[in-house]
């Protein structure tokens, strides 16, 4: 983390998650040239010693938001990287992808760390192209396993222009406002699924388990007395393993997120349902212990 020394006690540690928090939020208004150690220690709400105290530099203190970002990347990709989560159908990969960095970078700390990767990538240490090379060809190889049929020169290309794409965009959408934003990240979505759905290699079985699903709703719906809403998010779960909060709302797009929520409530409290994650990021997945 490039510290001058280890907090020991923990109100030295919530001092230093103050400066980190604090110095992420000022190189994200102001930049990270504009941005000195007296801004940072004022907007932590401590003294710039104490500061120093943890960190020789601001350069300091942007390596340790950026190895922070590192290892928070590698439990994300560690989830996203792997063939189960590729298998899924073509469009719930994109969207989770997307919507998982979405939220993701809603925390101003991995965002400020982003944006100046493409501004300044002189100062980074533990990011170089190598990582983005590493995210192609890992990408081109579950390429491959979703589609034998397509050529690895050709897995690899779209590997790239997947990436390359993804990260421009990405880069505006996080420079935007937070209404344009969510517009953004839908055009996203859609723009990356019709890139890649020639090439996908999703085939008939896609559209059987999507019939399977519907039908066990439709038995649970009958036995457990659910509505439409109710029944919908049971098939979705079971038709793609897992629903977000975000993916009820793309299937019932007119309630309000209030209402969805209570309807996953009511399938939580009959145990059709069960939830795993943090607060912010729940995931729902169809109880197979019924």
């Amino acid at each position: 983390m490039s510290l001058r020394r280890e907090p020991q006690q923990q109100r030295s540690q919530e001092r230093l998650e103050q400066i980190l928090a604090a110095a992420a939020e000022v190189f994200l208004e102001m930049g990270y040239e504009a941005a000195t150690t007296q801004t940072i220690a004022t907007r932590a709400n401590t003294a710039v010693g104490t500061l120093y105290r943890f960190f020789p530099d601001k350069l300091a203190i942007f390596h340790a938001l950026e190895k922070r970002h590192l290892d928070n990347l590698s439990v994300i990709q560690a989830r996203i990287m792997t063939p189960q989560f590729m298998q899924q159908p073509l469009k719930q990969v994109v969207q989770q992808i997307v919507r998982t960095y979405a939220d993701y970078f809603l925390d101003p700390a991995p965002c400020v760390v982003y944006i100046q990767y493409f501004v300044r990538p002189e100062i980074f240490a533990y990011f170089d192209e190598s990582f983005d090379q590493w995210q192609i060809q890992k990408m081109s190889e579950l390429f491959c396993l979703r589609n034998p049929q397509l050529p690895i020169e050709k897995s690899q290309l779209l590997s790239e222009v997947f990436l390359r794409t993804y990260q421009v965009l990405l880069l505006s959408a996080l420079r935007s406002e937070p209404s344009h934003r969510q517009l953004l990240y839908r055009e996203i979505e859609a723009l990356l699924i019709g890139y890649l759905e020639p090439h996908a290699g999703d085939d008939l079985t896609v559209s059987s388990a999507a019939v399977q699903a519907q039908e066990q709703g439709q038995e649970l719906k009958q036995k457990h007395q659910l509505t439409e809403r109710q029944t919908l998010a049971i098939a979705y779960a079971l038709e793609h393993g897992a629903m977000t909060i975000q993916d009820f709302e793309m299937v019932c797009p007119k309630p309000s997120r209030r209402s969805l929520q209570r309807d996953i409530k009511i399938l939580l409290d009959k145990h059709l349902l069960v939830c795993e994650g943090a607060t912010n990021q729940l995931t729902y997945h169809f109880n197979n212990n019924l």
